[in-house]
């Protein structure tokens, strides 16, 4: 009996740390899903596909550690501690961009890091409850190590265990890449797509935004082809006395929330009078441009605008700006500078922010101004202000060389979120119904009051300008602010999901000179098409890709990755437009752009007669 006894003791001593190694990875599982879900309602269930199909990960990386190390304890320590990492960062992301991690926002890693200082990171209960979770568990291993009951696997156990673990990884693997009809797949809807899927397969799923596949139909001929269709269908006028200088301004979270709904301001009528006031002037062209990204994502913005091309070919999740662009890449900048202008970007933040000092100079920009290059600026919140942003865009017109005209690109920064801390150095006027439950909103407002003044006072400056000047601004996205009030404004507007998505994806633009242009209210158009309506309207050169995009407008004035708009205002699934031709030239100009056939000097010149 006794010796019974001790065998059943010996057994418990020796495999209880086992069992305990083989709970593991469930139990970090289940607590990754738990920090990502938060207090939603909705879970993943062990019944479905995807639950188990984790689990075959989980439990191929904590094997194959363990065999590799031969130390049982130090794995569920090391583990523990990756997951947990990832899964607080995966809540963030979905808490502070509504969007999960993508395999592309490593490469946007660094920008992240210098954003994520200017929101509260105070840990919600579930991310405290993680923490300490892992604390627990990693204090009972170490006391069933301290009792021995890790035994370290020999030799044999080790290869098996090895090959184990690579049949599951190298299983996992080819079901996330090839399974993908038995999942939720949403190129949109990520938040959605990774609650049901799962961190772990919902990333690797996502692998595939690094690729863009060849549109059907596509040889460099076809493309080649296409675009001589459209060269010389746009022709300059007349060529100018003087070019004028372009100052281009994409305003940072620089939109008009009123678009969505009424605001019911209380203490002041609107908060940016002046600028909707120029659609009154018969010098400015005005409407409602449709952006890539919302509450973040700039650089899709930046992207669209500079270059023409649309996100809506890219895979949800990309960043083209940070991994497409490693040569020289035809934008606005290098289209101006082959016709005599000096090209200056501007942005009064970090310059590696989205990779713009890698970017601008393959862009074509002479020269890149960052944050280093402003002294003693206007600091609004944590930010240099508009009015300081605007005053280093004089500054570079002032000091440009004679004769010379210029293209000076300014990326500003005073609005950028968030908006969740009280700053002693900006007070906020603006008040409105229910300001007190929706503070972010009304501090995001305050600051749209304080831009609207600064935009009022660069366009002032220029009017006493000799030369002739042409300033476009838009916005690159609307603001992450409460949820609950982007409910408030559109709850009473009768329009579908879509609708309201794009009206979501919508910011105000206009383009002002300082001389006669015909101006008038050019409705919504998407970002891909502002670059060449700012060349049409200077009546300056257009490329031969930006002749073909801007042949586009009349047919579908909005191409974008949230949908498109027809010649008769019809909004159309992405899928449902006829753009193949587009996807073929875009492809090329992208990512085959040693193929594209030389084109002579000034054979590609056009600009659209005042038609559009």
């Amino acid at each position: 009996m006794n010796k019974h006894n001790w065998s059943l003791q010996s057994v418990l001593r020796t495999y209880c740390g086992l069992i305990f190694f083989y709970i593991t990875p469930l139990a970090m599982f289940l607590l990754v899903e738990f920090l990502e879900y938060g207090d939603e309602s909705k879970c993943m269930l062990p019944t479905s596909l995807s639950f188990w199909v984790n689990l075959m990960a989980y439990y191929g990386i904590y094997i194959l550690v363990r065999a590799l190390t031969r130390r049982t304890h130090l794995t569920i320590w090391l583990m523990n501690i990756v997951f947990l990492i990832c899964g607080i960062c995966m809540y963030y992301s979905i808490a502070i961009r509504n969007a999960p991690i993508s395999p592309w926002d490593l490469m946007a890693a660094g920008t992240a890091m210098t954003v994520l200082q200017g929101f509260d990171l105070t840990p919600p209960p579930q991310v405290i409850f993680g923490i300490l979770a892992v604390i627990v568990w990693g204090l009972l291993s170490r006391r069933l190590k301290r009792k021995g009951k890790y035994p370290k696997p020999a030799l044999r156990e080790r290869l098996e265990a090895i090959a184990a673990s690579l049949v599951l990884i190298i299983s996992f693997s080819l079901i996330a890449v090839f399974g993908q009809g038995n999942f939720y797949v949403s190129t949109w809807r990520q938040v959605t797509a990774n609650r049901q899927n799962g961190m772990l397969l919902n990333f690797v799923m996502n692998i595939g935004t690094m690729f863009n596949p060849k549109p059907s139909g596509y040889s460099a001929t076809t493309a080649d082809d296409i675009l001589s269709s459209t060269t010389g269908t746009y022709e300059v006028e007349e060529a100018n006395e003087q070019n004028p200088n372009i100052i281009a301004i994409m305003d940072e979270t620089f939109s008009d929330l009123s678009y969505l709904g009424d605001l019911h301001l209380t203490n002041t009528d609107d908060v940016m009078p002046f600028v909707r006031s120029l659609s009154e002037k018969k010098n400015t062209i005005t409407g409602h441009l449709v952006v890539p990204a919302w509450g973040g994502g700039t650089c899709n913005s930046e992207y669209e605008f500079l270059t023409s091309n649309t996100y809506a070919f890219f895979q949800s999740g990309s960043y083209p700006m940070l991994q497409y662009v490693h040569s020289e890449t035809e934008s606005m900048a290098s289209v101006l500078a082959a016709q005599g202008y000096q090209t200056v970007g501007i942005h009064p933040y970090y310059g590696s922010g989205w990779g713009r000092n890698r970017a601008y100079p393959l862009f074509g920009f002479e020269q890149f101004l960052d944050v280093e290059d402003f002294e003693d600026p206007e600091i609004l919140r944590r930010y240099i202000s508009d009015k300081s942003s605007f005053e280093k865009v004089i500054e570079t017109f002032e000091n440009k060389p004679e004769g010379t005209p210029l293209f000076c690109f300014n990326v500003t920064m005073q609005n950028h979120c968030s908006y969740d801390t009280v700053y002693d150095n900006f007070p906020e006027p603006v008040e409105f119904r229910y300001d007190t439950i929706y503070p972010l909103t009304k501090q995001y407002l305050s600051l749209i009051q304080r831009s609207d003044e600064s935009i009022k006072e660069l366009i002032q400056y220029f009017k006493k300008v000799d030369e002739p000047t042409i300033i476009v601004l838009f916005g690159d996205h609307q603001p992450y602010i409460e949820n609950a009030f982007y409910r408030y404004l559109t709850s009473g507007s009768g329009k579908s999901s879509s609708e309201i998505t794009m009206d979501e994806h919508t910011v105000p633009f206009f383009i002002w000179a300082n001389y006669d242009i015909d101006g008038y209210d050019a409705g919504r158009i998407s970002a891909n098409y502002l670059g060449p309506l700012t060349l049409d309207t200077a009546n300056l050169q257009m490329s031969e890709y930006q002749q073909y995009v801007y042949s586009l407008m009349d047919q579908y004035p909005v191409i974008s990755c949230v949908g498109c708009i027809d010649s008769n205002g019809v909004q159309v699934p992405l899928e449902v437009a006829d753009l193949s031709d587009y996807k073929i030239v875009q492809y090329q100009n992208v990512f085959d752009k040693s193929s594209k056939t030389p084109v002579a000097a000034g054979s590609a010149a056009g600009s659209a007669a005042g038609s559009k």
